[in-house]
């Protein structure tokens, strides 16, 4: 969380998110997920989040764009 709240404090032009939700809990998932991406949007940043778990996709509401085994 306090590694994310630095990023925000920066002022990006970008959020580039590798798993960024993965070693949370689910209730603490739920809320730092919504911060981010309440606070993205509101700065109309935009986000490129890679994640295995659907819930964090959906939750960015953008484009999703999935890609298969190689």
């Amino acid at each position: 969380r306090v590694a994310l709240q630095r990023v925000m404090v920066s002022e990006p032009r970008l959020l580039l998110l590798d798993e960024p939700f993965s070693k949370l809990d689910t209730a603490l998932r739920g809320q730092v997920r919504e911060m981010v991406f309440d606070h993205a949007r509101a700065a109309q940043l935009p986000v490129i989040l890679v994640t295995h778990d659907g819930a964090d996709a959906e939750a960015a509401q953008g484009r999703i764009v999935a890609v298969g085994s190689l």
